[in-house]
């Protein structure tokens, strides 16, 4: 994502907002929005976060909860007192409780509705997200498109094999 566009981005107030893009600039974007957002900001991910990690310089800013289950997913948005939520998607907690995903979509949209907002942080669309769809306010999907190498010309090759007199 280009540095222009990247500082456009923003989540309106009130919203459950998705930003499914590339890892490297899932890890631009919260940054880009937290020097915007003055209150205190709950980040809610999985076991084994992929972007928590480059957040490091706005520690102060947010409170760190992981979830391990979908189960502990629901309990942390009751608990919550936050006026924001970075939620960082992590799949494997839905892989044995996909039947919830319908009841913490509307629990995120409360909850955005609520306060400040949700923003919902994936590097890809998968079926968990298109389940979770139907909450959201606004999504912003970046893609990648691959690059394709130049094909170098083929020397063609000549019949002939040895000089012979």
């Amino acid at each position: 994502m280009s540095v222009p566009l990247l500082s456009q981005f923003s989540v309106s107030s009130g919203t459950f907002t998705a930003f499914i893009a590339p890892v490297e600039d899932l890890t631009l974007a919260p940054g880009v929005y937290l020097r915007k957002e003055t209150g205190l900001i709950l980040y809610l991910c999985g076991n084994y976060p992929v972007i928590l990690p480059e957040q490091d310089r706005f520690r102060d800013r947010f409170v760190v909860r992981r979830a391990l289950t979908a189960y502990q997913i629901l309990t942390i948005l009751d608990e919550a007192y936050q006026s924001f939520l970075i939620f960082e998607h992590d799949r494997t907690l839905f892989e044995d409780r996909a039947d919830l995903l319908p009841i913490i979509g509307h629990r995120l949209r409360e909850y955005a509705m609520k306060n400040s907002g949700v923003l919902l942080l994936a590097p890809y669309p998968d079926m968990y997200i298109q389940v979770l769809e139907p909450f959201f306010h606004r999504i912003f999907l970046i893609q990648q498109t691959p690059v394709k190498p130049v094909p170098l010309k083929k020397r063609k090759l000549s019949k002939q094999l040895s000089l012979e007199v």
